[in-house]
């Protein structure tokens, strides 16, 4: 009976044993089907991450693209509009009508005319009076408007002595410079040039006329369709005086001509009401 009972024992003790296998490997199987679901669910959500990351840029990209495109084209609007308004507008004149004055009186001397030419400029139209480059600039001069009295479009130009001449316009600048257009002392002509010069690209100049030389002064005269702004100053190597005149002065004329003394530096036997005698007779509206 008790060898019975031992057997018995041995029995129970290799069905437990048997049961306890076949539970661990149920755990084990379990385990291994979590982990590997566990994994593939990371995978799935590793992927859609990336997937999403890679929709994000490409929206991204796409939306820069489409700021560029608009950036792009905002410029170029912009640069149209730029251009336009520059090409539709003068620049402003800030030359004021006053006379130009320098130098002695009375305006005599011995540099000599060799060349005078016009050209068209961004805003003004230019003279310029060369004179021979072994010589000097014209330590003297008088430039300012005159005008038809009588409403006219030739306008007269004069030394007040002894030359003259006739130019177009509505007014004229009068330019007499001490000088001579011949070498006097050997009695030949330098200035071969035209005398009258013109050219259909200015826009307020409509003719300049040379009327001679004499006694040390030499006259030229410079017609316009309007009386504005203009400036003259001088150059070296080789001597030349230039002088611009506006094409568009919208500027208070008689203003800007009555306080040009502040800018402009006029000999001591210009008189001290010369500036408001000339200003008011020619530009009081």
């Amino acid at each position: 009976m008790k060898h019975l009972h031992k057997r018995n024992l041995s029995i129970l003790s290799i069905v437990f044993l048997i049961l306890m296998t076949l539970s661990g490997c149920g755990s084990n199987d379990k385990n291994q089907n979590e982990n590997t679901s566990s994994s593939n669910n990371e995978t799935v959500q590793s992927e859609e991450s990336v997937s999403q990351e890679e929709a994000s840029e490409e929206t991204s990209d796409a939306e820069s693209v489409e700021e560029e495109s608009s950036d792009e084209s905002i410029e170029e609007e912009s640069l149209d509009d730029v251009s336009d308004e520059e090409e539709s507008s003068e620049p402003a004149c800030t030359w004021n009508v006053a006379p130009k004055i320098a130098g002695n009186f009375p305006l005599t001397g011995g540099d000599i005319l060799a060349d005078a030419r016009i050209g068209a400029q961004d805003g003004y139209d230019r003279l310029v009076l060369e004179f021979v480059a072994s010589g000097s600039v014209p330590e003297s001069y008088e430039i300012k408007y005159v005008f038809n009295n009588s409403g006219g479009e030739i306008i007269t130009v004069s030394d007040n002595l002894h030359l003259e001449s006739q130019v177009q316009g509505n007014a004229a600048l009068q330019i007499i410079l001490a000088g001579s257009h011949e070498d006097v002392v050997n009695n030949i002509v330098i200035y071969e040039g035209p005398d009258t010069l013109s050219s259909s690209l200015m826009g307020n100049i409509t003719e300049a006329k040379f009327a001679g030389s004499h006694a040390g002064m030499i006259l030229w005269g410079i017609g316009v369709e309007e009386a504005n702004g203009f400036r003259a100053f001088e150059l070296s190597d080789p001597p030349r005086v230039v002088i611009d005149v506006c094409i568009a002065d919208e500027s208070d004329k008689l203003a800007e001509c009555l306080t040009a003394g502040a800018t402009w530096d006029y000999p001591e036997w210009v008189s001290s009401d010369f500036l408001t005698n000339y200003c008011e007779s020619n530009f009081l509206s």
